[in-house]
């Protein structure tokens, strides 16, 4: 930047994630471990995955479902590092952290031993440091893109008097991310999931499947509050059935709307 120059203001979603990651990078820079990740949950947006390891790339996607549903089930409770307990695979432990809007779980663990009294007592310490750095934020993280090929990793659909109600999982960006919502079809509820995960700002305008060319098809159509639209579209075939091909297309268009 040049003298008498402006610095444009950065995204606190994004100064959010470089605090994530610079605390998850301190704690395994002191400590052996085989998991190192925080989750963290504000207004309006689904529980958002931070793996410092393993890393998530390296994850078979049923595994990678099954360590976030731990964790996110473990963020429902409060915990003080205190005490070890089975989170997948991994002897852990466990703080939770809050503020006003927003709420996090930091985890540390091994897979074959707990962490010792000292260990656990740097952990909880470095994690309440962090957790008041990104609480003091209070702005919802942002979505940084994934890459145009992203796709879920978990669509379950149950419908029930004629109620469907559906889950997602998906990556965006680095980060991992859940949402559930309940519609009259299956494909307008994985739609609203899908939107839930992302940005639950976003609006669905429609989610429908059809014939082009002689492939099924689905697209889906949202918009963001400024009324702008953006379209996704995926292919049903072998490689996917209707309902990941919505959950497909549905990331997509909300991914537009976000960059």
């Amino acid at each position: 930047m040049g003298a008498g120059g402006t610095q444009e203001p950065r995204d606190a979603g994004l100064i959010a994630q470089e605090l994530v990651y610079a605390g998850l990078e301190a704690l395994q820079a002191g400590l052996s471990l085989d998991l190192c990740a925080y989750l963290h949950e504000a207004e309006a947006q689904g529980p958002q995955l931070f793996l410092g390891t393993p890393d998530l790339s390296a994850i078979a996607p049923a595994d990678a479902f099954t360590l976030f549903s731990a964790l996110r089930d473990a963020l429902q409770d409060d915990h003080a590092g205190d005490e070890t307990f089975l989170i997948s695979d991994f002897l852990a432990v466990a703080i939770t952290t809050r503020g006003p809007r927003s709420r996090g779980l930091h985890v540390a663990g091994r897979v074959e031993s707990p962490l010792e009294d000292d260990e656990r007592a740097r952990v909880a310490k470095m994690a309440g440091a962090l957790g008041r750095a990104i609480h003091s934020l209070e702005r919802e993280p942002g979505v940084r893109s994934a890459e145009p090929d992203a796709e879920p990793l978990r669509v379950a659909v149950e419908t029930i008097e004629g109620r469907s109600r559906a889950e997602v999982a998906a990556p965006v960006g680095d980060e991992l991310r859940s949402g559930t919502a309940e519609s009259t079809t299956p494909m307008g509820a994985v739609a609203a999931a899908m939107i839930d995960a992302v940005d639950a700002s976003l609006k669905l305008i429609e989610a429908n499947d059809g014939e082009i060319g002689g492939e099924r098809a689905v697209l889906v159509l949202m918009a963001d509050q400024r009324e702008r639209r953006a379209l996704g579209a995926a292919l049903i075939g072998e490689r996917q059935d209707a309902l990941n091909a919505t959950a497909t297309a549905a990331l997509q268009a909300a991914l537009r709307l976000r960059e």
